[in-house]
């Protein structure tokens, strides 16, 4: 096998271009070794595993976690979309020896490391596009919203985040304004929960179609002086006219950003956003959120700043995160996911193999498991809005059916 594999001239290149510039950077040779149970007489997927096991055990010598993608020579996968997030590039990667011994492959590899100081950052772990849909946000104090007229922030402000975040190459907004996760306040996650789970966010990501759900609450939008507001004489109100635009007419804005995994709907991320800015447009006006004369405002900009910051800090956490698509229907060792070339799906691309099952805890709470089989699918064919995969084994005999999920980490 060895031998077949040399004549073949298999080369492993691993390439991963990590954002940040660092100055200094350390190469070395190193070499490990990996092992995968054969399932099913899949040498294929033994292979993939063994692979994964090896760059894993490398990247713990090397001091940095090492991501690829996928890629195939004469047929055969020579690297998978693995992610674990990284420190370096593994620029080449050579297989030195392959063994099996009953139902267990082991393979040792040699590569060269290239170690960087950085994390995932806004790198993706790999090139397909995460989905995301940005819901309405709860306004905590609806009666702050009649100063200005922001009757309609709860649906303006997660539509033009939506707008910025879609301006991002990485990730494929949707804008699901006119959707509200939370009903009660009651059912809003915090900053202090244990768990961050949010179970509506799976119903959520099955109606929209999308892996991750981004929620929010608008927490305060007051005026730090609300004594300014309360109805005065004529001249009092010519006062605050000429004296309007100093920093007596400040106003707050404070909100908290969710993302919820759609699948599990565990939270992978919770940030808390806020901002001063003198509301210079006049008393008397509503102008609306969003609006020309809202977003000309000093407090109009000063907002505008804060959701670049939220959109960047989405663009890198979601890029971080694991590719996941829903398996729609199986037929055979055929397999169809609700992902395709509009999320970079490649025909020939390999994804791993889960089920999705219910845990219960002692408390008899209830959490999406994954549990992964171990085996890979390979993209056969790919439209725009789904693909179809092929497993080495009828998904009968595996127990997948439609629901299941296929990730590349």
């Amino acid at each position: 096998m060895l031998n077949t594999l040399f004549r073949h001239k298999v080369l492993w290149i691993l390439c991963l271009i990590i954002g940040l510039e660092t100055p200094q950077a350390e190469a070395k040779w190193l070499e490990a070794t990996g092992q995968a149970k054969i399932v099913h007489q899949d040498l294929v997927s033994a292979r993939r595993t063994a692979i994964r096991d090896a760059v894993q055990q490398l990247s713990l010598q090397a001091g940095a976690d090492v991501s690829s993608f996928q890629q195939m020579t004469d047929g055969a996968i020579t690297a998978d979309n693995l992610r674990v997030s990284s420190n370096g590039t593994v620029q080449d990667i050579n297989i030195i020896k392959e063994e099996v011994k009953g139902d267990i492959l082991t393979l040792t590899i040699e590569a060269d490391v290239l170690i960087k100081d950085q994390s995932c950052g806004n790198e993706s772990s790999n090139a397909y596009l995460r989905s995301a849909a940005i819901t309405s946000f709860y306004l905590e104090d609806p009666q702050a919203a009649s100063f200005g007229g922001f009757y309609n922030i709860s649906q303006a402000l997660p539509a033009d985040l939506s707008r910025r975040l879609g301006s991002y190459q990485k990730v494929k907004a949707l804008d699901a304004s006119g959707f509200q996760v939370y009903t009660s306040p009651k059912t809003i996650p915090t900053s202090v929960t244990t768990e961050g789970t949010l179970t509506t966010a799976i119903s959520a990501s099955g109606q929209l179609g999308v892996q991750y759900v981004v929620s929010g609450v608008i927490r305060d939008i007051s005026m730090a002086r609300p004594d300014l507001l309360r109805t005065k004489s004529y001249f009092g109100q010519i006062k605050d006219k000429m004296e309007h635009g100093d920093n007596r007419f400040e106003r707050r804005f404070q909100m908290d950003i969710y993302v919820h995994d759609g699948f599990s709907g565990a939270m992978v991320y919770s940030q808390r956003y806020e901002t001063l800015g003198n509301w210079n447009v006049p008393l008397e006006e509503k102008p609306g959120f969003g609006s020309v004369a809202f977003w000309k405002s000093d407090y109009g900009q000063q907002v505008s700043d804060v959701f670049d910051e939220v959109v960047s800090d989405l663009n890198s956490t979601l890029s971080c995160q694991p590719f996941m698509a829903k398996i729609t229907r199986t037929e055979g060792k055929k397999i169809y996911i609700d992902a395709g070339a509009g999320e970079g799906l490649r025909p020939g691309d390999t994804l791993n193999l889960y089920r999705l099952s219910t845990f219960y805890d002692a408390n008899q709470n209830a959490f999406t498991e994954l549990e992964n089989t171990k085996i890979v699918v390979t993209l056969k064919k790919v439209q725009p809005f789904f693909s179809r995969g092929e497993i080495s084994t009828e998904t009968d005999k595996l127990g997948i059916q439609q629901g299941d999920v296929v990730i590349a980490w």
